[in-house]
């Protein structure tokens, strides 16, 4: 076969093994492509659709049981709609990116191979994007199954790619931060926030200033919806009243509007990179810094749950494990050093 490297084309082998080939830009009507692949009959039809005005996809032009009907019959169920905001917004960009690929394919015709590909070809670039397509089609599948258009799921055992977790800062850098710099910088408030209260970065933005009582900060998650209550920290109270207000947000944005999740990220980004500290050290971090320090003061997984929210014990019992074990280990070495040294002694 002519290797060729084509814009917007799409090619899958339907049920019977015979090869079916479209131009498919985003958003728009899909046209197939005749012939053989890389033959004369072929590359007019492509040269022919791609000279073509885009014809953009409409409800009417939607092919019954492809993956563009079962994109809308999802998108209309009682599944979509019970997901929080943040997380319809994750599925339907998922789900339109994978409708770009094979929106007019029919469901029940894709193989294991096919929904493989998809994932190896996001893969490819965006490793966590690929984790996430594979767990938001296993979800669609399954409901592509309740809705009798299919008998088994394709996107089943499919393996995850391994990716990195986030650094959880150390005392050295945490130290180091502190030290450039000074109470009173919006930085520092950044900081303290994220590290004081262990919230994420999504809810940190949230939380207004008229919600600073006297020893709580009360504010409802955004990836969870859980409502927490978090007792001020002394040190956060101390910075909270040294740094000027500018508006109803505590972390504010220099004219006193709401700061956006990425804004606050590169916020944090640009402070650690002038504090000369590693780029390992990013604000997510500095929420496992705190459930570090809680774990290793002896704190239970259930009271890292009431700081961090955490619906699962899974990922705090980590933290807790590892401090015991560190605790544990300590007093091991101890016992071992004491006794050689009586046995010194004899």
């Amino acid at each position: 076969m002519t290797r060729l490297d084509l814009k917007y084309v799409y090619r899958y082998r339907d049920r019977h093994g015979k090869w079916r080939q479209y131009l498919r830009r985003p958003g728009c009507k899909s046209i197939p492509l005749p012939g053989a692949w890389g033959s004369p009959e072929f590359m007019a039809a492509y040269q022919a659709a791609i000279a073509a005005p885009a014809e953009p996809i409409s409800d009417g032009s939607i092919t019954a049981g492809s993956m563009h009907a079962l994109a809308v019959k999802f998108f209309g169920s009682v599944e979509y709609a019970n997901l929080k905001p943040s997380s319809q917004r994750t599925y339907r960009l998922v789900i339109e990116t994978v409708c770009e690929r094979c929106g007019d394919r029919p469901v029940k015709d894709m193989p294991r191979e096919a929904a493989q590909k998809i994932i190896l070809e996001i893969g490819a670039r965006r490793k966590a994007m690929a984790n996430l397509t594979t767990r938001v089609m296993r979800r669609v599948m399954e409901f592509a199954i309740d809705q009798g258009v299919r008998t088994d799921n394709p996107f089943d055992r499919i393996k995850s790619y391994k990716i990195g977790t986030h650094h959880t800062w150390t005392e050295d850098e945490l130290f180091a931060f502190e030290k450039y710099w000074a109470i009173g910088t919006r930085e520092r408030l950044a900081y303290a926030v994220l590290l004081y209260t262990g919230q994420r970065v999504s809810d940190a933005v949230a939380m207004l200033r008229p919600g600073v009582k006297t020893s709580t900060i009360d504010l409802t998650q955004k990836k969870t919806g859980r409502e927490m209550r978090i007792a001020i920290h002394g040190e956060l109270d101390r910075i909270i009243k040294a740094t000027p207000a500018n508006g109803i947000y505590l972390l504010g944005d220099t004219t006193g509007r709401k700061l956006s999740s990425p804004a606050l990220t590169s916020l944090i980004r640009r402070a650690v990179q002038e504090a000369g500290l590693p780029p390992r050290c990013k604000a997510h971090g500095l929420r496992k810094a705190v459930l570090r320090r809680l774990a290793e003061r002896g704190g239970t997984s259930k009271q890292l749950q009431a700081v961090s929210g955490h619906r699962s014990l899974a990922e705090l019992e980590r933290y807790t494990e590892m401090a015991e074990q560190a605790r544990l280990n300590r007093q091991a070495m101890a016992k071992l050093e004491e006794e050689q040294k009586d046995d010194t002694d004899c």
